[in-house]
């Protein structure tokens, strides 16, 4: 297999050059570009179709849902659907969380993530899973919690539906719905808890707390827990 090709966008020059810096020195790794604003970033994207595109979602000239969806939209569903993408987000603010969220990337890093979870995130996310990181869930989560079903794109007026599962996820879901124990166990792994924290929160034993995650797996269609977890958060099961 062949190095999994990076393009990254972002506006802050020590972070783009870090980045860069940093993932070009890892092995299996090659960066073939970098941006600093959406326009040049949708040509670097259309241009080079990496892997992998990590995007910010605050751009100086258009956001990085406008990037995204553009890039997406300008090529054959099948191309664009090969370059996954992970958005960039402060979790300080959120509505950029939201807004992120309801982009539809595959997954989801705060700015202030540490390299190596970056790297994990990026393999994970090259895997076809998907990697969402717990300040982004919680947020996420007590969003759902509050009852709002949209989430407001940064420098524009319109709302944006955060995505529902697709109707045979929903359909299984329905003949086979998870029970109130299984999602006392979600909304745990949603914030990002162990299975050992999850045990000692609901006062089960580790064995329990297994087979209650796996039934959650199972009938989310989900192959692990982050996969799950963003699963959970789109159809709104916590709310």
């Amino acid at each position: 297999m062949g190095d999994i090709r990076v393009a990254i966008i972002e506006d802050h020059s020590l972070t783009r050059i870090g980045m860069r810096s940093s993932l070009n020195e890892q092995e299996g790794i090659q960066v073939v570009g970098d941006e600093a604003t959406a326009s040049n970033g949708l040509k670097l994207l259309q241009s080079t179709k990496p892997d992998i595109a990590i995007v910010d979602i605050g751009l100086p000239d258009r956001d990085g849902i406008w990037l995204v969806q553009q890039f997406r939209e300008s090529l054959v569903s099948e191309t664009a659907a090969q370059t996954k993408v992970i958005m960039l987000t402060s979790f300080a603010k959120e509505q950029m969380v939201l807004a992120a969220f309801a982009a539809g990337a595959d997954s989801y890093c705060v700015k202030t993530i540490k390299f190596e979870l970056l790297l994990e995130a990026l393999h994970i996310t090259h895997e076809g899973q998907s990697w969402i990181d717990p300040a982004i869930a919680r947020i996420v989560l007590k969003h759902t919690r509050q009852g709002a079903a949209t989430a407001v794109k940064p420098n524009a007026t319109q709302t944006v539906t955060i995505s529902a599962i697709d109707p045979e996820q929903a359909s299984i879901l329905q003949a086979d719905p998870l029970t109130n124990r299984e999602l006392e166990v979600l909304e745990l792994i949603v914030q990002g808890y162990s299975n050992n924290e999850i045990a000692q929160k609901l006062y089960l034993s580790l064995g329990s707390v297994k087979v209650y995650v796996r039934g959650v797996l199972n009938k989310l269609c989900a192959s692990d827990r982050t996969q799950a977890a963003v699963l959970a958060l789109r159809a709104g099961l916590l709310n």
